[in-house]
């Protein structure tokens, strides 16, 4: 069974970017245990969509804000990880 929910793409993509900054602050409480593997995997997943979204182009309504805090996500993990480089 396929369930259809009337979601518009602004909506969709506003969705996709706010998810990005749950896992920016899941991996902000990963990093300050330490777990590496879990900080990489949430950059990885944060910078691949940040990718993909750039790859779409021109985003409806207020996108572009959404992917902008999403590229401040992906630098604020990039950060994290060099910093548990460090130790």
């Amino acid at each position: 069974d396929e369930l259809k929910l009337p979601v518009s793409p602004e909506e969709y993509l506003g969705g996709l970017c706010d998810l990005s900054g749950e896992i920016g602050r899941y991996a902000v409480a990963r990093g300050t245990k330490r777990d590496r593997d879990a900080v990489k995997v949430c950059l990885d997943t944060n910078r691949s969509m940040f990718m993909a979204l750039k790859m779409i182009g021109r985003l409806p309504g207020n996108c572009n804000k959404k992917v902008n805090a999403l590229s401040k996500s992906v630098e604020k993990l990039e950060r994290v990880m060099y910093e548990l480089s460090l130790m």
